[in-house]
């Protein structure tokens, strides 16, 4: 098996963040880090957020701007979503 194939059959397995893939599939953090990027590439990938802001802003939430949410570039669960190749 590839290692391309074995880090999409870990995210078939529920593993979800690229410590517990590199842990599944014998492959060290870079190296599933570059696949994760060529699937997300090449459409194969898909990357969803798991969280979501309040209608009203930062202003009604209890986190009160110190999430996530509040920056350009999001952090926290994600949901990775494989699709087949276009």
């Amino acid at each position: 098996m590839s290692p391309t194939e074995k880090v999409k059959e870990a995210i078939t397995q529920g593993n979800s963040n690229p410590a517990d893939i590199a842990q599944a599939t014998g492959l060290g953090q870079g190296a599933v880090a570059v696949i994760l990027a060529y699937l997300e590439r090449s459409e194969e990938l898909v990357r969803e957020s798991l969280t979501s802001c309040p209608s009203g802003g930062c202003g009604n939430c209890a986190q009160a701007g110190g999430c996530s949410g509040a920056v350009a570039e999001r952090r926290g669960p994600v949901l990775l979503q494989l699709r087949k190749r276009p």
